[in-house]
């Protein structure tokens, strides 16, 4: 019965004390609200991704060479135990239309199974020659569905080998999850050098001889979360099955290729032969023509001899008959005429002249046709003389076309026979310098911003596991002074209870039951909305970076249990101390009034040219600010704490803020890094160098040897990048390597030993004079000495001059990459880009403002956590200031009723209790900077991933930032008392408690 009593004056208590039951609910609240949306943050990131990757079917890992994949390597791949292999296509093109560069990618038939693209719009292709877009930015403002997009390579033959279309109609746009980062798509070849963008087409639209990349995806890889430990192990491992899968591939390829090269140029020398021989036969057929045309011509000349000697001698034998004949004509007409001038009359004699006389006109008669039947037959011979002379320049006219066809063929195909000629050289040039092909094997880290995501996850963790710490030391510091004026405030209960013959442990079990129930339900509150507002309000602030569905609400019991119990814990030992001195005491002594604190000389009273000049009031609250040190220490602590999370929130704020214009503006000083092609000819290096010199507004250039490798060092190793500048003496022109303790002291590269970046000496437990080991591609492991530590933020670098390369890597440094100078006005990055990626000395084109625009980009999206964490404390601290302003103005009640007896007004006595406030509020806000700063110190180291470190400073603005807010909070509180005090019950609160 009696215990019943005491329930129901723990619930009556909670009625009349709402405004601290409140305060206690709303701290726990915030507190464990705070700790476990915040701790729940990273891991949920992870869970959404994770639950994006499954639903569409991320493959686990990507595999290609220098030379493609052929069916063998995609057989042996198949081998491996529960493992699905995707062999496909790709192909950088850029989009004529728009200068736009994309990474086509093959659309399968069973895309259902393994990285299946998000329909955002439109449909999927149902023809060869449909194309998906990126649903990204620089697509979507260039491309609606229905547009055509013509695409092209640079290259043409490659184009011609790679795709049987020119033009593809848009469908629809799509995410991927091999692309989770928004506008950012890496590096290619073509354009700018800087990927816009990837597309899909149907796999029947590419024309390849061999595959360029296989996906795998691993059945067991299902049973580990993605971004765990557990993941990249058991996918290291699987690579490395594979890896070792395909080890003798690269020789078997090599071999088979040397040997179909030199079969290929054998048949190439084989017909540079046959057409040389051609050549030789066709001079010959002409040769023959031409002998053939020059017989004719000589036996022609000789038939026209002919038929004139055959015409004059015919001739001549004519005239000469027709003389006798005339000359036997005119003797036989004599004859007659004599006979007839006789008178003789012989018959015989006239008979046989007469006879004479017409042989002689039979004679002349054939002879005359013998003259004309003579004169056909010339002119026959003749005609047939004209016939074949025709004949003979008709001929002559075909082989003099003849000639001249061949000679301008036989030009072409010795232009041709010499170009193919010097194909071969070059060929055979080319067998001389092949390698083997390198195979790459990697895992999901080199999808476009799956590592980034990750890294953000792990910060937010980070921050995560010590900010909350902050905020529920401040939570307990707050139960304890409210749970201690609660107890205060009850000794006469207390006393009473204990009169009535209650035992301790019933009486504190209504305190523990007060604290209890404010703590649960504050804490119950707190988990429901931490749990669904912190994730929520964190992956809307990357929403801008990744393409990922909204966070969903998780509940995790482990936060819970930690968070319900810090709280139990925060709130069950303030009670605990509160009530633990009044159970000890007497009921005699706990029913009579505490003794007021006896009154002392304060230290200013001893400086009578300070104490003698202040008014009677601001005597009275110096001396209560003395007079009440737990009351003043309390303010101090909470007013302190609060401001410190307020100067931790906008400090890290400053450290990710600054971060990218100290990496980007003071540290690199060049504009762009230039990846240079090793394989490249001397011609092909001059017409780079040229493309580099007609650069308006180049500033400066320095070849440098650039590699990827791993330092280690006290069993500890970290991914590096290694630079070693041709010119150590330029290397400040390009990148400021300044000391971490002294910024304007300026390192030099050493002839001997290696310059490392602070963070990476930080990891690796290193300083100056230690030796680190230093593992870099295709090079021996080497050991160097620290000789310098920089001041770095983003990655590791290790710099070394051509000396200490030489020196430790046993070979010169011969440069692979070249860093660029220039003045960014005047330069146009995207002609640049286009300019280079066209040399074929070049490889590739990164922008130092590409690089921070991502990076600004993801520290844009980690800002709004610390705009969480600014809004998370300032709220704290408004709860702090409120209850320990509430708990001064309850404990002094008599004190502030007696004052308004004495005839204060109300604005006096708000001013009786503020001059207090205000000294704490002042000295806390003071005392919170040096707080402050030293959380924001701790916080940043334990904050910080490995592969960067945040700026160590905090701006002028974000002191002031914060002395405001809390000079605001305290303001307000005082406004909310004004009122409190104006409707206090003087003659209730004067009554004795005797």
């Amino acid at each position: 019965m009696k215990y019943r009593s005491l329930i129901k004056d723990t619930f009556r208590e909670i009625s009349r004390t709402k405004t601290r039951f409140i305060s206690i609910f709303a701290i726990i609240l915030i507190g464990v609200a705070f700790f476990a949306g915040l701790s729940a943050t990273g891991p949920v990131m992870v869970m959404t991704a994770d639950d994006y990757f499954t639903d569409l079917q991320l493959s686990d890992a990507h595999i290609f060479s220098t030379m493609g994949l052929e069916d063998g390597d995609i057989d042996l791949l198949e081998t491996m135990d529960q493992t699905e292999v995707k062999a496909t296509y790709s192909q950088d093109v850029i989009f004529a239309e728009t200068a736009l560069s994309s990474k086509v990618y093959a659309l399968h038939g069973d895309d259902q199974s393994m990285d299946r693209p998000a329909l955002v719009e439109g449909r999927l292709p149902e023809a060869s020659d449909e194309i998906l877009l990126d649903h990204t930015t620089a697509y979507l403002e260039e491309y609606t569905i229905g547009d055509t997009v013509m695409i092209e390579t640079g290259t043409p033959d490659a184009f011609e080998d790679a795709f049987h279309y020119t033009a593809f109609e848009v469908v629809g746009f799509i995410n991927h999850p091999r692309y989770i980062e928004r506008g950012q798509r890496g590096s290619t070849q073509v354009g700018t050098g800087t990927l816009n963008g990837f597309s899909m087409v149907p796999q029947e639209a590419f024309n390849l001889d061999v595959y360029t990349d296989a996906f795998l995806s691993f059945e067991n890889a299902r049973n580990f979360a993605s971004f765990s430990p557990e993941y990249e192990a058991y996918i290291m491992q699987r690579l490395d099955e594979a890896e070792g899968l395909l080890a003798d591939r690269p020789s078997e390829r090599f071999d088979a290729l040397v040997t179909e090269i030199d079969l290929e140029i054998q048949e190439g020398y084989d017909e540079i032969e046959e057409a040389r021989q051609a050549l030789l036969d066709a001079e010959e057929e002409l040769e023959q023509a031409r002998a053939e045309l020059d017989t004719g011509q000589a036996e022609y000349e000789t038939g026209l001899i002919e038929l004139e000697t055959q015409e004059r001698d015919a001739r001549q034998q004519i005239n000469s008959q027709r003389s006798e004949l005339l000359a036997a004509q005119t003797e036989v007409e004599g004859a007659i005429g004599q006979l007839e001038a006789a008178g003789a009359d012989d018959p015989q004699a006239s008979a046989e002249l007469n006879a004479q006389r017409n042989q002689i006109q039979s004679a002349l008669s054939q002879l005359e046709t013998a003259e004309a039947e003579l004169d056909q037959e010339i002119a026959e011979g003749q005609r047939a003389l004209e016939a074949a002379r025709a004949e003979l320049e008709e001929a002559e006219t075909e082989y003099e076309q003849g000639r001249a066809e061949f000679e301008q063929e036989q030009a072409e195909a010795e232009a041709e026979i010499e170009a193919a000629e010097a194909d071969l050289t070059e060929a055979e040039l080319d067998l001389a310098d092949l390698e083997e092909p390198d195979y790459f094997f990697e895992d999901r880290t080199a999808f476009q911003g799956y590592e980034e995501f990750e890294d953000n996850a792990e910060r937010i963790g980070a921050i995560a596991q010590i900010f909350p710490v902050f905020f529920f030391l401040l939570a307990a510091l707050i139960s304890l002074t409210t749970m201690t004026r609660m107890v205060d405030e009850e000794r006469n209960q207390i006393g009473t209870l204990k009169a009535l013959g209650y035992g301790n442990l019933v009486i504190a079990m209504k305190y523990f039951v007060y604290a209890f129930l404010a703590t649960v339900s504050g804490a119950v509150t707190g988990l429901f909305l931490g749990y669904w507002l912190f994730p929520r309000v964190v992956m809307d602030a990357y929403s801008s970076l990744y393409n990922l569905p909204q966070a969903q609400t998780q509940f995790f019991w482990s936060y819970a249990i930690i968070s319900l119990v810090g709280a139990l814990l925060a709130t069950g030992l303030s009670t605990l101390i509160s009530v633990r001195l009044s159970l000890r005491s007497n009921p005699s002594i706990l029913l009579l009034p505490k003794a007021p604190k006896k009154g002392k000389r304060i230290f200013l009273e001893y400086m009578p040219f300070i104490w003698n000049r202040f008014t009677f009031t601001q005597k009275v609250a110096s001396r209560n600010l003395f007079r009440y040190k737990r009351r003043m220490l309390m303010t101090l602590f909470g007013v302190a704490g609060g401001t410190a999370l307020l100067l931790t929130g906008y400090g890290l704020s400053d450290s990710i803020a600054d971060i990218g214009d100290i990496q980007f503006g003071e540290i690199n000083l060049y504009q762009a890094i230039v990846s240079e092609n090793p394989n490249a000819s001397e011609e092909q290096f001059a017409r780079y160098e040229e493309t580099l010199q007609e650069t308006e507004g180049l500033e400066g250039e320095l070849p440098v040897r650039l590699e990827n490798g791993t330092a280690t060092a006290s069993d500890s190793d970290q991914d590096i990048n290694v630079m070693s500048p041709s010119d150590e003496s330029r290397i400040g022109e390009f990148v400021a390597l300044r000391s971490l303790s002294y910024p304007d002291e300026i390192i030099e590269l050493p002839a001997e030993g290696a310059v490392i970046t602070d963070k990476l000496a930080e990891l690796l437990g290193s300083e100056q004079g230690d030796t680190i080991t230093v593992e870099v591609n295709d090079l021996d492991a080497f050991e160097v000495e620290v000789s310098a530590v920089v001041e770095h933020y983003v990655q590791h670098y290790v710099y070394l001059s051509p000396e200490a390369f030489e020196a430790a890597v046993g070979e010169s440094a011969e440069p692979n990459s070249r860093l660029l100078r220039y003045d960014t006005e005047l330069v146009d990055e995207d002609q640049l880009g286009q300019e280079l990626t066209g040399e074929e000395a070049v490889q590739g084109v990164i922008f130092a403002a590409s690089i921070r625009s991502a990076f600004q980009d993801s520290m844009d999206s980690l800002d709004v956590v610390t705009v969480v964490l600014i809004f998370s404390a300032a709220s704290l601290a408004f709860v702090v200031l409120y209850n320990l302003t509430n708990i001064n103005v309850s404990e002094r009640i008599r004190e502030l009723s007696t004052i308004k007896v004495l005839g204060f007004f109300d604005r006096e006595v708000t001013l009786y209790v503020y001059r207090e406030n205000f000294v704490l509020t002042i000295m806390g806000i003071l005392a919170g900077f040096l707080l402050g700063y030293i959380m924001h110190g701790f916080v940043l180291q334990t904050a910080e991933i490995d592969i960067m470190r945040f700026a160590r400073q905090i701006s002028i603005s974000s002191y002031i930032y914060a002395f405001l807010l809390m000079f605001f909070f305290s303001s307000l509180v005082m406004v909310v008392m004004h009122f409190k005090l104006k409707r206090v019950d003087m003659v209730e609160a004067l009554k004795t408690q005797d």
